[in-house]
């Protein structure tokens, strides 16, 4: 069990004058410099277990908080610097958090909190009257389990969670001390943060930049700083495949795709296309309940093993159970899928007294898909038992959505219906038109994701099925 926080990013300090952060501008942060920052922030921060929201982007600040609080041995909610002001409020009466380090733009002081530190875009903030947190020694990283719709429910991860996972990444993508990554993904997605996490542990180089993957600087960047690794989600691979028909940067030597599965014909086109340009395509599988990744598909199997998750990753165990529980043998036969292994997480979190729960999972998550495996045990997931959806990658939760139409005076039922899509199913149509935009506005949710239609006797049956 890693319960000293402190063993977690004290890696860094062998890798000294490397380069670990590269900005936008062209400025290059050795190790020295990060460690020399996060120390700085570190000195004026208590030695209590507190809880900190940290609003995160792709930025040296972020980075910089992420490692101080983690060194402190905080607990540590990474937000999207994005998040609705609505459901940030929200969310901090809830949690009350001692602390907050955000960009100074974001969120303004008020009667409850002060300023304490000033770093450069960002502003650290602390409670006026602090809170004695109970908090699990052992709960390193808070993480929301849905998309944008500000759900207090969050994902407890530990110290012990992170540094399997980031192990195990580490082992099976051959990741070096001569990589170059970039933040393809934002910092407070899983993924996202995994990508981070397992090149500066390994003395890696890391791009930061906020320009998605649709915008030509991203790009520029890209093959200026000679990356040779990144990740997408299948949204991201969709831009991939209009923008390079042929000729892909002849830096990269792989990417990594994971965030939901990945529609067949546009998955053939993408491993046709890097084939051709001797690149790897490696797909992967996992959710934030098991701190990120696993299973990966080896890139010589992908193309006899189009459409599967692969394999297990190092550490963890994949099984099947049937609807009575019991465990599939055979292949070919569909049950959910079940993963055991040291990065499954501690538990959800729902309020502020839920921080001081003990691991309530010991290693096992029921992941919700459904799943089978072939004749060589390689997984293909099939769809899901519950009621979420993966839209450009990030799990959103229908029933969250149609709780916010509720709350406006309209009843609805939702279901995703293709990938990056969700049918809203209505009595009158005429109804749900005028609050798309409220949706798409709180929630960040392109309005284009969302298709509507009139509710019928199938719908019906549809919303008693899922009814909560």
């Amino acid at each position: 069990m890693l319960e000293k926080n402190k063993c977690f990013f004290g890696i860094l300090k062998k890798f000294k004058k490397k380069t670990a952060l590269i900005i936008e501008n062209g400025e290059q942060i050795s190790y020295n410099q990060l460690l020399s920052y996060s120390t700085k922030l570190e000195k004026i921060l208590t030695n209590n277990k507190n809880l900190v929201f940290l609003l995160g982007q792709n930025n040296l600040e972020t980075i910089t908080g992420y490692i101080s609080f983690v060194n402190k041995g905080y607990a540590v909610f990474l937000i999207d610097y994005r998040i609705n002001q609505v459901f940030l409020k929200k969310l901090i009466n809830l949690y009350k958090p001692n602390l907050i380090f955000t960009p100074k733009k974001i969120f303004e002081l008020n009667k409850f909190y002060k300023s304490k530190l000033n770093f450069k875009s960002y502003i650290l903030l602390q409670k006026r009257i602090n809170i004695n947190h109970n908090i699990n020694k052992d709960l390193m990283l808070l993480m929301s389990t849905s998309g944008s719709t500000g759900s207090p429910k969050l994902v407890r991860q530990s110290y012990q969670n992170l540094k399997s996972n980031i192990d195990a990444i580490i082992k099976y993508l051959k990741i070096k001390g001569s990589d170059t990554t970039i933040t393809s993904l934002p910092i407070s997605y899983v993924y996202g943060l995994s990508v981070i996490n397992t090149h500066l542990i390994r003395g890696a180089t890391v791009v930061l930049t906020n320009k998605s993957m649709i915008e030509k600087n991203f790009w520029q960047i890209l093959k200026k700083f000679k990356v040779n690794n990144f990740a997408g989600v299948p949204y991201n691979y969709s831009i991939i495949d209009k923008i390079f028909k042929n000729k892909l940067p002849n830096t990269l030597k792989y990417s990594t795709q994971a965030g939901g599965k990945m529609d067949k014909k546009l998955l053939k086109k993408i491993l046709l296309n890097y084939k051709k340009n001797k690149i790897k395509f490696i797909q992967m599988y996992g959710a934030a309940e098991a701190t990120s990744r696993m299973s990966y598909l080896n890139w010589n199997d992908s193309f006899k093993r189009i459409g599967s998750i692969g394999k297990v990753i190092p550490g963890g165990k994949f099984h099947l159970i049937d609807s009575k529980g019991k465990k599939i043998i055979k292949p070919f036969q569909k049950g959910e899928l079940v993963y055991e292994g040291k990065n499954v997480f501690m538990g959800y979190a729902e309020k502020l007294k839920d921080l001081n729960l003990p691991d309530l999972n010991n290693g096992r998550l029921y992941t919700g898909d459904i799943a089978y495996m072939d004749k060589d045990k390689f997984y293909y997931v099939e769809g899901r038992k519950n009621r979420y959806a993966k839209i450009f990658g990030l799990r959103i939760n229908l029933s969250e959505l149609e709780n916010i139409l509720h709350k406006k005076g309209l009843n609805s039922m939702m279901k995703e219906i293709d990938q990056n899509k969700i049918c809203i199913y209505v009595k009158e149509i005429s109804k749900i038109k005028k609050h798309l935009q409220y949706l798409s506005k709180i929630t960040s949710i392109n309005q284009n994701v969302f298709v509507v239609k009139k509710m019928s006797k199938n719908n019906l049956t549809f919303n008693y099925k899922y009814k909560i």
